[in-house]
C-alpha cells in the first residue's frame, strides 16, 4: 500500500512545487496550505474536538507522515494444477495458489476450534490477545470508548510522523505498531522518546542482508537494478529507489520475525529527508545499520480480517497491544473534515486492495455516522493514527468507519515485542524462508503474489543444525488462517537418505505437543519443554496440522520484473528476487510414508533457541 493519490492536476502541482524548491527543502516543516502532498490536502487545522489528545502521559507530544498510490483492483487468487498424487488416504490432495500479496486471513471455523475434544485443555498461544473470544463473559470488559493515548492516564502511543514523498505507509504503520506494543509492556520507555526507524524496514526490504543464523536465509533477497541500463536512472545510482517501494503487512513479518530490525530511528538509520522530488532521493543515500543489528525482537504478528464482525477481536487486540494497523484507501473523495474522517464505499461491487496503512489506536461505538463524507449502515468508528503529519485530521488522528469496505478486506496486525530482559527474548533465529511475498512492481498490489498450497492437513517440516550447545524453547509458525491447531514433534538426529526422511526411521520424538492460535499470521510457540541440543545435532521440527488450513512457502528462483518508476518519471529500478530453496524444507509423500527434500520451496518454520 501507498498512498499515491493520481489526480492529474494534483501530480502538476506537486511537480512544479518541487522542480521550484518550494515547501520541499530539506528538512522543512510542510505549509499550511501544502500542494506538494500527493492528494494536494490542505492541511489547515480542523476537525472533531475529541480527536484531540485528552489528558494521558504529558509526554504524549504528537509529533509528524505521507506518500503516494496506483490504482488498485481487487484481490486475486489463481488456483493452479493439482501438485501432488496422492496415493493413500492420509494425504489430501493440493494445488498450488498464487494470492495476491494483501492477503486477507480466512476466518476459520471458531465453533469447531472451541469444541474440539482433543484440544480443549491446549492454550491458544495469543490468548493474551483475544481473552474475550476464550471466555466471553470478558466481552463485556470490552468498553464502548477506548483511546490507547489515555489508558489510567498513560500514554502507549507515540508522536505521528510524516512520511513525507515516500511510499512507505506500511512501514511507518509497522514502526507505529511495534511502538505501542512496547510502551504497553515495558514501562521503561516512554512515548515522547521511542522512536523506531522505518528507514531500516524499507531498506532491507529491497537489499540483501547477510548475517542470519546459520546463514539459510542470506541468499533471500530482493533489489532494485537497472536492468537495461537505462540512461540518467540517478535514483538506481544513488540506491535510494526503496523509498518508492509501496508495500503491506507481509514484508513487515518477513523482516521483522527474520529479526531484521527494529532498530532506534536514529544516526544512518533516520531519514534525512522526507519531500522533495530531488531530495528525498540525494539526501537519504547512507547505508542503515546492519540488518541484524536489532534492539527488540518480533516474536508474534497477530492478523485477522478487518470486518464489521471481528470488531470484537480488534477491539482485544489494540486493548493488548495499544495498536492494530489497517489497510484503507485514502482516495480523497471517501474523506471528510480535513481527513479527519474516512470510509470507503463502492456501490456493492467488490472493493479494490488497500492503498494505505494506518495505525488503530482506539475506538468509539457512538461515533455518528452522520460525521463522513457518504453515511454508513451504523454509527461507530475506530480511532486511528495517520503517518501524514500533525496538520491532518485532528493533530494526525482521524476516525474510520466501522463498515469501511476496504478494511472489511484488509487485515488488522499487531504486534508483539520482545525487549532485551524479556525471557522470551531468543538468541538465535533458525530460518529458512526469507520472504513471504514475490514482489514485481512498487505501486500495484495485485501484481506482488504470496504462493501456498490449498487447505489440508498434509504434515510438513524444517530439518536444522544445531550451531553450538544451545536449548531449543519455542517455534515459529505463519498461517493464512484463524483458528488453527497443530501437532508438533522434535526428533533429535533422525536418518536421512536419498533425501527423504521415512516416517518409520524418524525414531521416538523428544517431545510432541499439541499447539494453536485463534489469529492467522506469524505466532511462536513456547515448547512444553526445553530440549537441549549440543553443536552438530541434527533437529527435526514436524508439523501435523489438525485443522485443515493454506500452507504458504518461498518458491525458489532467480527473476527480473519489470521497470519501476516514481511520479516524476524517474527509474526506480526492476525488482529481481532471488531465493534459494535450502535443502531443508520437507513435505509428505503421495503415499503418506515419508517426508521429501523440497529443492524448489521453504517453509516458514522457524526454532528459537538460547545459548548455554
Amino acid at each position: 500500500m501507498k498512498n499515491k493519490k493520481i489526480a492529474f492536476a494534483v501530480v502538476i502541482s506537486v511537480v512544479v512545487v518541487a522542480l521550484s524548491g518550494v515547501a520541499c527543502g530539506k528538512k522543512e516543516a510542510p505549509k499550511a496550505e501544502n500542494s506538494s502532498r500527493r492528494d494536494g490536502a490542505a492541511v489547515s487545522g480542523g476537525g472533531d474536538e475529541d480527536l484531540l489528545l485528552v489528558g494521558g502521559d504529558p509526554d504524549a507530544e504528537l509529533g509528524s507522515t505521507k506518500g503516494p498510490d496506483a490504482k488498485q483492483k481487487p484481490a486475486e487468487t489463481l488456483v493452479g494444477d493439482v501438485s501432488n498424487s496422492p496415493v493413500s488416504d492420509s494425504v489430501d490432495e493440493v494445488r498450488t495458489m498464487t494470492i495476491s500479496e494483501a492477503v486477507v486471513i480466512d476466518a476459520g471455523d471458531r465453533d469447531a476450534f472451541y469444541n474440539d475434544a482433543e484440544y480443549k485443555n491446549v492454550v491458544p498461544t495469543d490468548a493474551a490477545s483475544f481473552p474475550g473470544d476464550i471466555d466471553e463473559t470478558k466481552l463485556s470488559e470490552i468498553p464502548a470508548k477506548y483511546d490507547s493515548r489515555n489508558v489510567d492516564g498513560k500514554s502507549f502511543v507515540t508522536g505521528v510522523r510524516d512520511q513525507g514523498y515516500s511510499y512507505l505507509c506500511w512501514a511507518f504503520a509497522s514502526a507505529g505498531a511495534m511502538e505501542t506494543d512496547i510502551l504497553k509492556h515495558y514501562p521503561e520507555y516512554r512515548s515522547s522518546e521511542l522512536d523506531l526507524s522505518e528507514k531500516h524496514i524499507a531498506y532491507y526490504n529491497v537489499h540483501k542482508a547477510v548475517g542470519s543464523y546459520g546463514g539459510n536465509i542470506d541468499e533471500d533477497y530482493r533489489e532494485l537494478v537497472n536492468s537495461e541500463n537505462e540512461d540518467g536512472a540517478w535514483v538506481v545510482d544513488n540506491d535510494t529507489g526503496y523509498i518508492a517501494m509501496g508495500g503491506v503487512t507481509n514484508y513487515c513479518i518477513s523482516l521483522l520475525t527474520s529479526w531484521k530490525g527494529p532498530v532506534f530511528d536514529k544516526g544512518t538509520d533516520s531519514f534525512k529527508s522526507i519531500y522533495g522530488s530531488k531530495y528525498i532521493f540525494n539526501d537519504n543515500t547512507d547505508k542503515p545499520s546492519e540488518a541484524y543489528a536489532s534492539e527488540f525482537h518480533v516474536q508474534d504478528v497477530d492478523q485477522v480480517r478487518g470486518s464489521y464482525d471481528n470488531n470484537a477481536l480488534i477491539k482485544q487486540m489494540v486493548m493488548e497491544h495499544a495498536g492494530a494497523t489497517i489497510g484503507v484507501n485514502s482516495d480523497e473523495g471517501f474523506w471528510n473534515k480535513n481527513h479527519g474522517n474516512l470510509y470507503s464505499h463502492f456501490g456493492g461491487e467488490l472493493p479494490p486492495t488497500a492503498n494505505h496503512e494506518v495505525l488503530i489506536i482506539g475506538w468509539d461505538d457512538d461515533y455518528s455516522a452522520s460525521n463522513f463524507s457518504a453515511k454508513p449502515e451504523g454509527d461507530g468508528a475506530w480511532l486511528c493514527k495517520n503517518s501524514w503529519g500533525d496538520k491532518t485530521g485532528s493533530d494526525g488522528f482521524f476516525y474510520l468507519s466501522y463498515y469501511d469496505e476496504t478494511a472489511a478486506v484488509s487485515n488488522a496486525a499487531a504486534y508483539s515485542v520482545k525487549a532485551k530482559n524479556d525471557e522470551r527474548y531468543y538468541d538465535n533465529n533458525y530460518q529458512v524462508g526469507g520472504f513471504i511475498t514475490n514482489e514485481i512492481s512498487a505501486l500495484e498490489d495485485t501484481k506482488n503474489t504470496v504462493t501456498a498450497y490449498t487447505d489440508s492437513s498434509n504434515p510438513y517440516g524444517v530439518l536444522y543444525t544445531s550451531i553450538g550447545d544451545e536449548e531449543l524453547d519455542a517455534i515459529g509458525l505463519m498461517s493464512l488462517d484463524a483458528y488453527r491447531q497443530y501437532e508438533v514433534s522434535i526428533f533429535l538426529n533422525p536418518v536421512e537418505g536419498d533425501g527423504e526422511l521415512s516416517l518409520k526411521d524418524l525414531g521416538k520424538p523428544v517431545l510432541t505437543q499439541k499447539i494453536s492460535s485463534v489469529s492467522g499470521g506469524f505466532h511462536t510457540y513456547d515448547l512444553d519443554e526445553k530440549i537441549d541440543l549440543k553443536a552438530g545435532d541434527n533437529f527435526f521440527i514436524l508439523i501435523k496440522p489438525h485443522t485443515p488450513g493454506k500452507l504458504a512457502f518461498e518458491t525458489a528462483g532467480d527473476v527480473t520484473y519489470e521497470k519501476n518508476y516514481d511520479e516524476w518519471n524517474n527509474l526506480t529500478g526492476n525488482i529481481h528476487n532471488s531465493n534459494a530453496a535450502s535443502g531443508k524444507s520437507y513435505y509428505i509423500s503421495d503415499d503418506g510414508k515419508a517426508l521429501n527434500c523440497q529443492k524448489d520451496k521453504d517453509f516458514f518454520i522457524k526454532a528459537y533457541t538460547k545459548n548455554r
